[in-house]
């Protein structure tokens, strides 16, 4: 999970100020990236396209912004939207993952790397909505009231929907694992 930026920051930027607004994108936009990036399983222009979206939406709506939530929420939720609207825009959805050599993640040993093999193959399983709330979830840490400022879902719908995912998978996973063996 991102480290917040401050609240001078933001409000500065929702009075105008290009400097402090350049200072939100530089502080997220990484983080909107790789979220981006993991949505449409690596296709890079298509995450270029959607932190652009993402940047224009809160370039517009930043005076909306209540503080009542964390600003990474708040964006978050702005890039599900975005990220589902492209998705919706789109007609044929790859299924395939990033390649591991364009992960950019080094290994140290044998295990970590049959771990992030492992981690591929179970994300491939996956709708693209549902790689972004286990991605969200495991990865990025979001706690499920943060997913469901996101998503618009409640808590606990939230919740037996990742363990409805996570079930399925390991099920999925493990039948795979028998076949191949």
């Amino acid at each position: 999970m991102v480290k917040e930026i401050d609240k001078f920051t933001i409000i500065k930027a929702q009075r105008g100020s290009k400097r402090a607004f350049k200072a939100l994108y530089d502080h997220y936009a990484p983080s909107v990236w790789r979220l981006s990036y993991r949505y449409c399983n690596g296709e890079q222009d298509l995450a270029g396209e959607i932190v652009q979206n993402v940047f224009v939406k809160v370039h517009r709506a930043l005076h909306t912004f209540n503080h009542q939530s964390a600003f990474s929420t708040w964006l978050y939720r702005i890039t599900y939207n975005a990220a589902m609207q492209v998705h919706g825009e789109r007609t044929k959805w790859q299924r395939t993952m990033v390649p591991l050599e364009d992960t950019n993640i080094g290994f140290q040993d044998k295990d970590a790397y049959e771990t992030h093999q492992q981690a591929e193959q179970i994300l491939q399983l996956l709708s693209s909505e549902e790689r972004f709330l286990v991605t969200a979830r495991e990865v990025d840490g979001l706690s499920y009231q943060e997913l469901a400022s996101i998503t618009g879902e409640a808590q606990g719908a939230l919740r037996t929907r990742l363990f409805r995912i996570k079930a399925s998978v390991r099920e999925r996973f493990l039948k795979e694992q028998q076949r191949t063996a």
